[in-house]
């Protein structure tokens, strides 16, 4: 018997193919088995029966799985809030079209409001941040709600992304203090950290943006994220980061023990794990609504 739990949502990294090479990224090392189609509808079918009510799909890069849209219909079917999270390089009218009536969010990883910057860091050949401009406009269009995610470097935390932000128009935006995870990016990402205090910095100079939801950013250190996701590998084993480095696991044990067992429950909830993910109430944010 499955037990319950509070965590309610999950990252299923369906693939490890990635068309960029972004040298700060989390999720280098998935390894290249991927369930088949029939084996991943499996497993939607125990994470819906054990009270998930959100699943992620993301990657490396889940637009260049062929089957994601068929993933997000299984996923939809089964009740569940259904998201993408991409680099928006293959977001075009044509993949929108099959996303839209099953897909509820498209999160779009931007980081900085320079291309250069992003080429540097390997986000895209110097047209990352036009692309992802011209990706949202699709999203908006299609009435799919957008989400930016940002990961603050380095070379990006005395940015002023207002201006981005504000042409984005996201209905969420969740901003990320670099983590560097042992044997994934912790070699690839020498010279991006960020201290503390300059994540804290760069937030400060954003909180004050209110999002198209009402809401404002929600800010996340790399104490919050540690040991705060429900994450899945390509070939259907959770993974977990504690410790920053990665322990893999049988998804029929962690489902049978509880989700909680593995994932701490306080962290989840207090970094906005849970959210308004259907009605926008205004309570998907820092907590509480901005003016």
């Amino acid at each position: 018997m499955t037990s319950e739990s509070v965590i309610k949502s999950v990252n299923w990294h369906i693939t490890n193919r990635c068309n960029y090479a972004c040298s700060f990224c989390f999720a280098q090392n998935l390894g290249k088995h991927e369930v088949s189609f029939e084996e991943g509808k499996i497993l939607l079918k125990k994470l819906s029966d054990s009270g998930i009510e959100k699943i992620n799909f993301a990657g490396g890069e889940p637009l260049l799985h062929p089957r994601l849209p068929d993933y997000c219909k299984e996923a939809k079917n089964l009740g569940m809030t259904v998201s993408v999270t991409t680099n928006g390089s293959h977001l075009n009218q044509n993949m929108v079209s099959q996303l839209a009536g099953s897909v509820d969010w498209i999160a779009i990883s931007v980081d900085s409001c320079l291309d250069t910057v992003e080429a540097a860091m390997g986000r895209g050949r110097g047209e990352h941040v036009t692309n992802a401009l011209k990706a949202a406009f699709l999203v908006h269009e299609a009435g799919i709600h957008l989400k930016v995610n940002t990961t603050v470097t380095s070379l990006t935390w005395q940015e002023n992304m207002h201006p981005l932000i504000r042409m984005m128009k996201p209905d969420r935006w969740k901003v990320m203090q670099m983590l560097v995870i042992d044997g994934e990016n912790d070699t690839s990402s020498i010279g991006l950290c960020v201290s503390s205090a300059q994540f804290r910095e760069f937030a400060e100079r954003h909180r004050s943006i209110c999002l198209g939801s009402g809401v404002g950013p929600v800010f996340e250190s790399v104490d919050d994220m540690e040991g705060s996701y429900f994450m899945i590998m390509p070939n259907g084993q959770v993974k977990s980061d504690v410790g920053r480095k990665i322990t893999l696991y049988e998804l029929d044990d962690i489902l049978e023990q509880g989700v909680d067992k593995l994932v701490d429950s306080d962290k989840y909830l207090d970094r906005g794990g849970i959210y308004d993910w259907k009605g926008l109430r205004g309570d998907g944010g820092d907590k509480e609504a901005c003016t």
